[in-house]
C-alpha cells in the first residue's frame, strides 16, 4: 500500500529524514529541472518556496500518474535548498570543476543554507509555504579531503556541492548553526508539526 504522503523529490536524504520521523513517503520525482530556475540571494527563502511549489503543482497536473503510482495520496510535500555565500547563490554544481570552485570559495567563510518547503493537502486544497535558514561555517579543509569528495562524486545533486552529514563524517572542519535538517534539505522542526496536524503521528490522514 502506498503512503498518503507523497514526497516530490529525488533526494534520498529527504526520504530518510521523513522515514526516521515516522512519516514514510511515496516518492514521485517531478519532471522539472530546477537547476535552470534562478534563485535570488536576497530573496532565497521566497524563491525556494516558489520552486518547491512548482514541483507540487506539476504533480497535481499529472492526475493519471498520481492515481497510478500513489493511489492513496493525500498530502504532497516538496522542498528546495540553496546555499548563499555573501550575495552569491550556490545551487547544485554542474560538474566536478564547479563543485571544487564552490567548496574552495566556502573555506574560512560562513554561508546561509536556505530550504523552502511546499505542502499541499489534496482534500482541502490548503497549501503551506515556508522556509528556514541555517548557517554553515567551513574551517580549513585539507585539499586531500576535497579531492576525495570530488573523486567520489559526493558533490552531485547537492546544493553547494556537499551533504552536511557526509562531510562531517569525513572529518571536515565545519560548524553548524540552526536546524541540522534544514542543512540536510528538509527543516523538520518546521515540517513535522504540520504533518502531525494533517496526518497524525502515525501518518494516517486526519479528518
Amino acid at each position: 500500500m502506498t503512503s498518503p504522503l507523497v514526497l516530490a523529490s529525488a533526494s534520498v536524504r529527504r526520504r530518510e529524514l521523513l522515514d526516521a520521523a515516522g512519516f514514510p513517503a511515496t516518492v514521485l520525482v517531478p519532471r522539472i529541472d530546477d537547476g535552470r530556475l534562478r534563485v535570488r540571494a536576497d530573496h532565497a527563502g521566497e524563491d525556494c518556496c516558489a520552486l518547491a511549489w512548482f514541483k507540487v503543482a506539476q504533480l497535481l497536473r499529472q492526475r493519471e500518474r498520481l492515481t497510478r503510482e500513489a493511489p492513496n495520496a493525500r498530502i504532497i510535500l516538496a522542498a528546495d535548498t540553496v546555499c548563499v555565500l555573501d550575495d552569491q547563490v550556490l545551487g547544485k554544481p554542474s560538474d566536478a570543476t564547479a563543485a571544487r570552485q564552490m567548496l574552495k570559495s566556502a573555506v574560512g567563510r560562513t554561508q546561509r543554507v536556505v530550504t523552502g518547503v511546499a505542502i499541499h493537502c489534496m482534500a482541502s486544497g490548503r497549501r503551506f509555504l515556508s522556509s528556514d535558514v541555517a548557517r554553515v561555517r567551513f574551517g580549513d579543509v585539507p585539499t586531500d579531503l576535497v579531492d576525495a569528495h570530488i573523486a567520489a562524486g559526493a558533490w552531485q545533486g547537492r546544493a553547494g556541492g556537499y551533504h552536511i552529514d557526509e562531510i562531517l563524517l569525513a572529518g571536515w572542519s565545519v560548524e553548524c548553526e540552526g536546524d541540522p535538517s534544514t542543512i540536510a534539505g528538509l527543516p523538520l522542526r518546521m515540517v513535522l508539526p504540520i504533518l502531525r496536524r494533517l496526518l497524525g503521528a502515525g501518518g494516517a490522514l486526519q479528518t
